[in-house]
Order: C-alpha cells, then structure tokens, then sequence
C-alpha cells in the first residue's frame, strides 16, 4: 500500500526521548510497559507486516500503544481514519499536537476499546508484556469486523500462542490465524527491555458466527486445562466453575448440566475421557462446541 508523506519522526536516539521526558518531569514507567522503539527498521518491520489487502479493506486503523508515535506517523500517511489508544496523559498530549486531526482516546485501552465499532478495522499493538492476552483477547472479542493485526508482543508469548496447544492458543485460534514473525531484538527499545519481542500477526477467521459458541469454548477451555496434566473426564467433574465465574455462567445452563453436556459431546466427538488436553488438537476443541447444544 503506498504512504503518503507522514511528519518526520524525532525520537529514534535514546537521548531524545530522555529530553522530551525531562522537559514534562516525566519517565518511562515500568507499570505501563513503557519501551520504545528507536530503530527505524524494526519500526517499518512492524508497519510491512500487516498484509497489504487487509489494510486496504480496512476503513479504520487503530493502534494500543502508540507511545511517542513510532509507528502512528507511519499509519497517519496512510490517509485512512486512525484511532490511537494512549493510557499516558504525556504521550496523549503530544500525540494531538504531533497527529493533527487524529482520533486520540486517553485511557486504558481494557476499559474504552469500543464494542460498538462497526467498521472494518486493523489493528496494531505494541502491547505491555503484563498484559499482553488480556489485550489480545479484548481484541478479538470486542471488534467483530477485525480485519487482521500487527501485534508486538514478548517472544515467548508469541510462541506460546502459535507453537503450544493452550487454553489461549484454541481460544484466540477460533477467530483466525496468529503467526509469529521477524524477532525485534531487545537492543530495538528505550528503555531495552529484560527479552526479545516477535512480530505477531494476525488474519480473521472466524470458526464460528455465534457469540455463544464462544462462550462454550471459553468454558471448555478454561475446565478442561484446569489443574495441570488432569485428564479431561476429571476435569470435566472436578473443576471449580464458580471461581471461574464467581457472577455466574456466561451461559442459560445450570453448572449439572453444562458438566453432563460437555461430557457427553466429547464421547461424541470420538474423544478419550482418559486423554489430556495436550494431547487434543483445536480442531477436537472446535467439534466439541460445534455439538454442544443449550436446552
């Protein structure tokens, strides 16, 4: 996709940064996950990744994160509507002046990530290693017409969500594909970060079209990889629903019944009580609430 002119980017020496800092009495903040980029070519690794088509068909961009904007000045060339999530009231300030026009929204992104957005959107995210699934999820759930993402996210984690088979990886595996991408070394940020981070994509699938589907899923994840190496027919009568959701199941279903229907639709699937949840694949995890069925 072709950029239009974006304003020249200031802060790619660590001493900048700290200048800009000092002068507003302000600091990288360790509870904010606060580490920036400052090589350019990490910056455009990040920004090349996302899938040319994707952002095309995409009306609205967002970014969680944007920092001193490293990469928002990248999107801003874009000319498409850009929406920045900033938590920091410094950052947020400079932003606006730096983005005329730009769509800034002051908070944390868990709290005012809209439902409510109906557009085709991108996202990218260069997100808080603490966290980071509890973005990624927010996401996922919050904005259905998601057309793809670019996340920046601790290797590890990145490898976690497309290598192992984990309550995250099947659950944020119904709604497309993640693939973990070039490593951006620690050296890449101020301040340097204790790990490397990976370039995480993203590309919506949807497995499928309910809203309760997922919500059995959830359920079926979070039972059937409770209490480590337990075998699914002990989950399934032994784990502790109510701390899972002390409010209440998300479901019109008694906590009886949901045990009762979850077993029988695993027998159905063809799918061993004995067996553990590592050794299943998403896609028995998938058939498993493709089966399921609320009274």
């Amino acid at each position: 996709m072709e950029v239009m002119s974006s304003p020249e980017y200031p802060f790619y020496k660590p001493n900048m940064i700290r200048e800009f800092l000092s002068e507003r009495s302000s600091a990288p903040l360790k509870k904010w996950g606060q580490n920036f980029l400052i090589d350019p070519n990490a910056v455009k690794t990040l920004f090349s990744s996302a899938e040319p088509e994707l952002l095309q068909r995409s009306e609205l961009i967002l970014e969680i994160g944007p920092g001193l904007g490293a990469l928002s000045h990248i999107l801003y060339g874009l000319g498409k509507k850009l929406r920045l999530y900033e938590i920091d009231p410094v950052y947020y300030k400079w932003l606006n002046e730096f983005l005329p026009g730009t769509e800034i929204i002051l908070g944390d992104a868990r709290e005012t990530l809209s439902d409510h957005e109906n557009s085709n959107c991108f996202l990218f995210g260069n997100l808080p290693y603490y966290i980071t699934s509890e973005l990624i999820l927010l996401s996922l759930e919050k904005l259905p017409n998601l057309q793809g993402a670019v996340f920046l996210v601790q290797k590890e984690f990145a490898q976690r969500i497309t290598k192992e088979i984990s309550s995250l990886s099947i659950y944020a595996g119904a709604y497309g594909k993640f693939q973990s991408k070039k490593t951006i070394k620690a050296g890449c940020f101020y301040p340097a970060p204790n790990v490397d981070s990976s370039v995480l994509t993203f590309v919506s699938n949807r497995r499928f079209s309910k809203k309760t589907s997922y919500q059995v899923l959830e359920i079926l994840c979070r039972t059937l990889f409770w209490g480590k190496r337990k075998k699914i027919g002990s989950s399934i009568k032994e784990a502790p629903l109510d701390s899972f959701y002390p409010n209440g199941l998300p479901l019109p279903i008694s906590e009886e019944n949901l045990r009762s229907n979850l077993k029988e639709c695993i027998e159905s699937a063809g799918i061993s009580l004995d067996k553990r949840p590592e050794e299943l694949k998403a896609e028995d995890f998938y058939k498993i609430v493709d089966l399921f069925q609320i009274d």
